[in-house]
């Protein structure tokens, strides 16, 4: 299956309050890529749609080598990786002048649209997509604990967080889950990584609560939660270091 390779300039808009790429920014920047690369492969979302289906975001996983700041030129690499179960996977590396500065995993559901539940892959893909190839992280970092205590912000789900599907982005998410950290931590350290799992829709109209609690130095648990009847939308778990010491390289 051929790489797709889609290039963007970060903007001033997509960068925090210390001119690094903001996570919610480069994820829209991963889901751009997938769309792109879906439409070119025959099951973009305008293919899905006709038959009553869409694709929704199931698992997230990324990890940011290097900061990437304003002005810089990144290059998106995407492919679809293979099947787990009602999953479908698709890759990411993130390439500045040639260097890998992120990575990221996905997994993705094809989803009814009457009645909100996934259907079977093979019943809406071309079989070739199913072709496992490499990954560029694990499926998952291990299992996420429910957090009844934290650090507890409530957030109204607004216009802007409801995308085609009817239903809060994974952007909104990725949002919520970053505010749940202390101000120290946001003011002296960026995103090294974040795996996030989405459980169930949120729509327009409710409320979330965004918890966090410590998994490890500088290192958070986190839980999107309906403000209505308690249920955990999301879990996620961020690692961070401060900003002007470099990493070690994922090698996963």
């Amino acid at each position: 299956m051929l790489v797709h390779t889609q290039s963007v300039r970060v903007r001033t808009f997509d960068v925090d309050a210390y001119d690094g790429l903001s996570i919610c920014a480069l994820a829209g920047y991963l889901q751009e890529a997938a769309a792109e690369h879906a439409a070119q492969l025959g099951c973009g979302m305008g293919h899905l749609r006709e038959s009553g289906l869409t694709w929704v975001l199931a698992s997230e996983r990324l990890g940011v080598h290097e900061p990437i700041r304003h002005g810089d030129v990144v290059d998106i690499e995407t492919w679809p990786s293979g099947v787990d179960r009602l999953a479908f996977a698709r890759e990411f590396r993130v390439r500045r002048q040639g260097g890998v500065v992120a990575v990221a995993t996905t997994r993705w559901l094809v989803l009814d649209l009457t009645t909100r539940r996934p259907v079977m892959p093979n019943m809406a893909l071309d079989p070739r997509l199913f072709e496992a190839a490499d990954r560029v992280l694990s499926a998952s970092a291990g299992k996420f604990p429910a957090l009844e205590r934290g650090r507890e912000q409530r957030f109204p789900v607004r216009y802007a967080d409801i995308d085609v599907n009817e239903h809060a982005n994974n952007t909104a998410y990725v949002s919520w889950v970053l505010e749940g950290v202390p101000e120290s931590i946001w003011r002296t350290c960026r995103v090294t990584s974040l795996e996030l799992q989405f459980l169930a829709e949120c729509r327009y109209g409710g409320a979330v609560i965004s918890r966090a609690a410590e998994a490890g130095e500088r290192e958070f648990w986190h839980a999107v939660a309906s403000a209505e009847d308690g249920r955990d939308l999301a879990r996620a778990r961020t690692s961070w270091m401060p900003r002007d010491v470099r990493p070690a390289l994922d090698r996963e």
